[in-house]
């Protein structure tokens, strides 16, 4: 619960922040195939399908008028969701990212497009990783409460991205690793995003 209060009052305030110089938000929206291996439950392949993810992310650049070493380093945060379809059982894995960031433009560019490369880390909430089970034996039928309202769980993960800006276009490929319980689950987001 501290973790969506804290992502509600990021979303209400920043906003406000961004009006700010040298500070920029980006929404991408992109594929996102599953490197990981999904669960195998009574002798079944639960191969996960092409996933989707859809992000925001806010950054500053306040060494904008240093040297050209300083100048490209940008520090922010990256809110995402990511979401993908069982094949065999039709049931979706979803992830909610909360990430704080570090972006670096490198001062070696061509000409109108920059290179950039970004790592963040964070917190995601997510029902299940990739490799838990999704068939669980005969249980009493869940209170109308209960099958609105299900828990998260929550997992620390890892994310890095090299990208390419264009004015105001961005191409932003990278690979997300979540520590979910038993083996990581992992993708790689290849984005297409918009900066304001």
């Amino acid at each position: 619960m501290r973790v969506l209060t804290m992502v509600c009052i990021g979303v209400v305030a920043l906003p406000f922040l961004a009006q700010a110089d040298n500070t920029y938000s980006a929404y991408s929206l992109g594929f996102a195939p599953p490197l990981s291996p999904a669960a195998k439950t009574l002798g079944a392949d639960k191969k996960l399908g092409m996933g989707w993810d859809a992000g925001w992310t806010f950054f500053g650049l306040p060494f904008s008028k240093s040297g050209p070493v300083l100048s490209g380093l940008a520090f922010g945060g990256k809110i995402n969701y990511s979401r993908w379809v069982r094949d065999s059982t039709r049931k979706e894995t979803t992830f909610l990212g909360t990430q704080g960031i570090v972006r670096y433009y490198t001062p070696f560019n061509v000409k109108p497009f920059d290179l950039f490369l970004q790592a963040g880390g964070g917190m995601f909430i997510g029902e299940h990783g990739f490799t838990d089970p999704d068939t669980i034996p005969p249980v009493p039928a869940p209170s109308p409460v209960e099958r609105i309202v299900t828990k998260g769980i929550k997992s620390l993960g890892v994310s890095f991205n090299i990208g390419l800006d264009w004015d105001v276009l961005e191409c932003t490929p990278g690979l997300t690793m979540v520590f979910t319980k038993g083996k990581p689950s992992t993708w790689l987001s290849i984005n297409a995003a918009a900066k304001f």
